[in-house]
């Protein structure tokens, strides 16, 4: 190979590198919905709402023997009412469920298969192991979004700090010099 040969393939070399160092390659960025959905606080639930959510859920899954369709259909009613309460948008189920899937990759394909079972159940077309399927599917973002996370417990532990402070300087202002 002759000397400008060897010249001209050197610089291509060097030019490729410089492309490459210069711009990053994306080639598969699975962190622009975590980015994009990662400013969402949860909201944390009190216990009374956790303990009415989850009987609520108990009811769905007894009335499941008698009417499959319809225990389903208030499963995924009641999973958008628990996703909005825990901070999700409450605006389009789509979005919402994109959002869901941001922060619960794993679990968001069982609430997707729970909101398709409830189209097949409303057209005649599901069956009772697929309606059950979509319910178990469903059961595991709910236990997720009920769950008691550290975050929960750091949110009502700031909750009650703020209390006693409020309560120390209301009472502190009815007596004089204290504040």
């Amino acid at each position: 190979m002759s000397v400008s040969a060897l010249a001209i393939l050197g610089v291509a070399v060097v030019l490729t590198v410089a492309l490459v160092l210069a711009r990053p390659v994306r080639w598969n960025d699975t962190s622009r919905p975590q980015r994009r959905f990662g400013r969402l606080r949860m909201k944390p639930l009190s216990d009374a709402e956790r303990d009415q959510y989850v009987a609520l859920w108990a009811g769905l899954q007894e009335r499941f023997v008698d009417s499959p369709a319809a225990a389903v259909t208030k499963a995924a009613e009641l999973l958008d009412q628990l996703t909005v309460a825990r901070g999700f948008p409450a605006g389009p189920r789509e979005e919402r469920f994109r959002t869901v899937a941001a922060v619960f990759p794993e679990r968001a394909q069982g609430a997707l298969r729970l909101h398709q079972a409830c189209a097949e159940a409303a057209s005649g077309q599901a069956d009772a192991e697929s309606l059950r399927q979509a319910l178990v599917g469903g059961r595991a973002l709910f236990e997720e979004l009920v769950a008691v996370t550290a975050q929960d417990r750091a949110l009502a532990a700031a909750a009650r700090r703020g209390r006693a402070r409020r309560r120390v300087s209301v009472r502190g202002t009815g007596q004089g010099s204290r504040t």
